[in-house]
This record gives structure tokens, sequence and C-alpha cells, in this order.
């Protein structure tokens, strides 16, 4: 066997350990819909694509010796999205928890 015949195997086995951990991201699991990630959009870019919240939280003040920005919640009949001051962070599906 050449070398590279030696690397082949693990390689392989590499590769699709790499493909189950791909397989798990948070993107795929809820259905890769690209269209649905907010991550970096302003609160008026999400009000222009998802329009208004039904509730909007109030920010979540900062404690501690290290002082962290706002974080706010709003509200849409299926899922919740997330900012950092004005900025979108993570867009959360409402359901049960793990998936089915």
């Amino acid at each position: 066997m050449t070398p590279l015949t030696h690397l082949a195997r693990p390689l392989a086995v590499a590769l699709l350990a790499l493909a189950g951990i791909l397989a798990a991201s948070p993107t795929l699991a809820q259905g890769g819909d690209r269209s649905a990630a907010v991550h970096g959009l302003t609160q008026e870019q999400v009000i222009a694509r998802f329009g208004e919240p039904e509730r909007r939280h109030a920010p979540v003040p900062a404690t501690g010796k290290h002082p962290t920005p706002p974080i706010t919640r709003w509200d849409y009949a299926d899922f919740s999205i997330f900012f950092e001051k004005r900025i979108a962070l993570h867009r959360v599906e409402h359901g049960k928890f793990p998936p089915e």
C-alpha cells in the first residue's frame, strides 16, 4: 500500500464526521430556510421583512462588573427575534425542544 492509501480511510471517516456535524446545525435542523436568517439585520429591516411584531419585550438591563449591551426580544406568531441594541442576533422558532 502507498502512503496515500493509508490516509484515504482516516480522511473518509473525518469527512463523514464533519458531514454529520454540519447536518445537525441549527439552520439545517430548522428546515434550511435561508430566507429566515436575520443575523445582522437592523430592527427596521426586520420590520420590512416580517412586519410589526406581536410583542416587543423591554431590553434586559446590564448587570455585574462587565456591563453588556441591552438585549431585546420581539415575538412573532411562530418565532422570536433577539436583538443586541438595534441589530438582530438570532431568530428562534417556537415549538417543542428538541424537535421531533
